[in-house]
């Protein structure tokens, strides 16, 4: 074994047939590839100070979670020639998701997420609403504890929830 750390997933190994592949408890092989597929890497910031890597190769692309930056700067190194690519933790960045549902109650939020998805090749494609409604629990307990007076200010109501599906081009 010329390389082994630890992911979310299991161990992200590079083998003596100089394979990349990712082997779960019992030796149970997830992920492998040959090290010549393997094109590029992308990383965004994960839990705990790690990355969520996502590994391109020339026929898919593999995201193994929780990889420490040590250990991605050693697999680096296995791979001078490829270039990373650093996203932030947006999920329009990251390149394994092919489809994503997103539910808002800020209608700013969503056309700023809208158009800043659009511009990494993201279309919405279904989009579905809730009206908002009355809160009587919410209601109540204001008018209670101003003594009514909040009930002239108009019933405390949800916002409106849009859900949207997007799928990436």
């Amino acid at each position: 074994m010329r390389f082994n750390v630890s992911t979310k997933q299991g161990k992200l190994q590079i083998t003596d047939q100089n394979t990349l592949r990712v082997q779960a408890l019992f030796n149970k092989t997830v992920w492998e590839v040959p090290c010549a597929n393997v094109t590029g890497f992308t990383t965004q910031p994960g839990q705990l100070g790690s990355y969520n890597l996502t590994i391109h190769t020339t026929q898919s692309l593999y995201q193994a979670e929780l990889v420490t930056k040590q250990n991605f700067a050693k697999l680096q190194g296995w791979f001078p020639h490829l270039q990373t690519t650093t996203a932030d933790s947006a999920w329009y960045h990251n390149p394994a998701l092919s489809t994503h549902i997103e539910t808002y109650t800020d209608q700013k939020k969503m056309q700023r997420e809208v158009e800043e998805a659009g511009k990494f090749g993201w279309i919405p494609q279904t989009s579905s609403g809730i009206d908002s409604h009355v809160n009587v629990g919410r209601t109540a307990t204001a008018a209670a504890l101003t003594g009514g007076v909040s009930l002239l200010l108009g019933a405390s109501r949800s916002k409106k929830e849009i859900t949207i599906t997007f799928i990436r081009r």
